[in-house]
């Protein structure tokens, strides 16, 4: 009985979140996102780099066909992840045009391409830090408050998603091929590093 109980549950979450998105209603208020290039969606593109994707063929396969800054032809898994959540538009690049007004309301994107764990990995390609990324995000949260009031926006973060992706730069793009960093940790000593890193960041 408990079991049948259990499973009605679950059967009536799963029809009461499929119909919300289907009336348009997202299932969280809002989706935030850091990382890097596996998450960026222009961030990098007004930035003195060289670590940019806004030129063809980038975007090819995108909505409107054009280059946006994502590191892809088409469409990133936090794309699929808006749409599944029921969000009728994607999480804008913080430094980017799009990123005000109603749009911040639904959430906001802080990653950069080159961008790590480790604050020197950006810093190697004048991409924007995590420890930066974590400064935009306190004004996104200002912003918030200005547009939503202290309640709304309390609402808004502490429902929302917030997605890190992040890591993968720091071995291919700093580790492995910096001697400096290489010369002087192990790669045990590094993915400590990386996990203190990590830490501070959450907390």
């Amino acid at each position: 009985m408990r079991a049948s109980s259990e499973f009605l549950a679950t059967l009536v979450l799963v029809l009461v979140s499929v119909s919300s998105v289907a009336h348009g209603d997202p299932l969280v208020p809002a989706l935030i996102i850091f990382g890097d290039s596996v998450v960026d969606v222009g961030n990098n593109n007004n930035l003195n780099t060289l670590i940019k994707s806004n030129f063809p063929p980038y975007g090819r396969d995108f909505v409107n066909h054009r280059p946006t800054g994502r590191f892809c032809n088409g469409k990133l898994a936090t794309d699929f992840t808006a749409e599944y959540l029921g969000f009728t538009s994607y999480p804008p690049a913080y430094l980017s045009r799009d990123a005000i007004g109603n749009a911040l309301l639904t959430g906001a994107n802080f990653a950069s391409a080159a961008s790590g764990l480790y604050d020197s990995t950006a810093n190697l390609y004048r991409a924007i830090t995590l420890t930066q990324q974590l400064n935009y995000y306190r004004e996104y949260q200002t912003k918030l408050v200005n547009m939503a009031g202290n309640n709304g926006a309390n609402n808004i973060i502490s429902g929302a998603i917030h997605l890190l992706s992040a890591g993968s730069s720091d071995y291919i793009q700093n580790y492995y091929i910096n001697p400096l960093v290489s010369r002087i940790y192990t790669p045990d000593q590094f993915s400590d590093i990386l996990i203190r890193s990590y830490t501070t960041f959450i907390q």
